[in-house]
């Protein structure tokens, strides 16, 4: 492979509408799954009817959270050594806590017949405060989970000699507040998932539109009790992921749990409307920054605290606000750093790994504060990064910072200047 021009083997398939997605998959005897969704950001669920829902033609079953024991486990969990422990669940029970978070199920012979039981369940909710932005939640007597002191999920600093030393003897130095917006994908294929028990084989076999076949294997093996070799995950074409389809998500647990119980291949293909609510986001962040500059423009010091916005649940751990610490110096020589990162859980759809997850927003804050840098220097903004851009004879250069896998962080090779 190395040094060759290898020919992509898919083309020709695809531009001659050959491919097969999710929604085109299809098994004998197949029923459709549907989730009725919370409409509040943040209530306990008083009670979900489903009797009407159950009495409709068609409808093969009307499930909540009490009638689900087998997805009592949850989908994702952590925290407990921090004191702020969490639990994901696959649907919600007792308390919902962003707008699309399941907390029904309808299983029925056709997806019209879904649509029609879905809008019959009835959920009866006590609307509870919600936290619609970090700096809200990060004040809020609201606790979103029982037991925490604070919305804090947990936190991630990186430093390099004494940024506040030299910020203080900085001839120039520029303080911005910086807030990076809410990122919500829409890949032209929303998600969706198909589920049975292979005869053959007796396996679990789960089609999914996903970017990530033996994460989602981990948790359907992990909620389901099921060991994992008796788990099967594969992957049609997909048709655009960005990264959110990387995650795992209730509906594929739902899915599987639905075809185990009737012993029928169950599928459920995402609408739009879902997909806005219930894809995970990303890119919420809202950083007090600060950069000290010399005369010539050298940079002397950085500074920068910064709320992440998580959603519900820190599902993706501390991995994206990492990420942002550690590359908020970018391609420039930073001779003293340092920068806390706070993970805050919110009323919203849990976040997903976006493409760069976490560095994009740490190229926007520091970039800003380039050009904020540039203007009260009198510099081109051209020109005051090419006199802090790590040079060739520098390579390999060590920030001083270390990667999230515990390995000291080093450039090399690079001709940040020639690029």
């Amino acid at each position: 492979m190395i040094g060759t021009s290898p020919r992509r083997k898919e083309d020709l398939r695809l531009l001659t509408g050959a491919g097969r997605f999710l929604d085109d998959l299809g098994r004998p005897r197949m029923v459709h799954l549907g989730v009725v969704r919370s409409v509040h950001a943040h209530a306990r669920i008083a009670r979900v009817d489903t009797a009407a829902a159950r009495a409709l033609p068609g409808v093969l079953a009307a499930w909540s959270a009490a009638d689900l024991a087998e997805v009592a486990r949850p989908l994702a969990e952590g925290g407990a050594a921090s004191g702020r422990p969490w639990a994901m669940p696959v649907i919600a029970r007792d308390v919902a806590r962003y707008v699309g978070e399941p907390v029904a199920v309808i299983v029925a012979e056709s997806a019209a017949r879904v649509a029609d039981a879905l809008e019959a369940v009835a959920v009866e909710y006590e609307p509870l405060p919600s936290l619609a932005d970090v700096e809200t939640a990060r004040g809020a007597a609201t606790r979103l989970h029982a037991g925490w002191p604070d919305n804090a999920a947990l936190g991630v600093d990186g430093a390099v000699g004494d940024a506040e030393r030299a910020l203080a003897g900085a001839p120039v130095v520029v303080e911005a507040r910086l807030r990076h917006p809410r990122l919500a994908a829409v890949p032209i294929e929303p998600r969706g998932a198909l589920a049975y028990r292979d005869e053959a084989s007796g396996e679990l076999l789960v089609w999914s539109s996903q970017q990530n076949p033996y994460r989602v294997r981990e948790a359907l093996a992990a909620v389901l009790g099921l060991p994992a070799e008796t788990v099967r995950v594969r992957i049609p074409d997909v048709g655009g992921a960005f990264g959110p389809k990387g995650s795992v998500y209730p509906e594929e647990i739902l899915v599987a749990a639905a075809a185990l119980r009737l012993g029928r291949p169950v599928k459920w293909v995402e609408t739009r409307r879902e997909d806005f609510a219930a894809l995970g986001h990303d890119r919420e962040q809202a950083h007090s920054a600060r950069i000290g500059f010399a005369r010539d423009g050298a940079i002397l010091a950085l500074d920068d605290t910064f709320l992440a916005d998580v959603g519900a649940y820190p599902a993706e751990g501390a991995g994206l606000t990492q990420n942002t610490v550690n590359h908020l110096p970018g391609p420039y020589r930073v001779p003293a750093y340092r920068c806390a990162g706070t993970s805050v859980v919110t009323t919203k759809t849990v976040n997903a790994a976006y493409r760069g997850a976490g560095r994009p927003e740490a190229v926007f804050a520091m970039e800003r504060l380039m050009d904020l840098g540039a203007r009260r220097l009198g510099l081109d903004p051209a020109e005051l990064r090419r006199r802090n851009l790590v040079r060739p004879d520098e390579m390999p250069y060590r920030p001083g910072l270390v990667y999230k896998d515990g390995v000291p962080i080093a450039y090399d090779p690079g001709d940040f200047p020639a690029a």
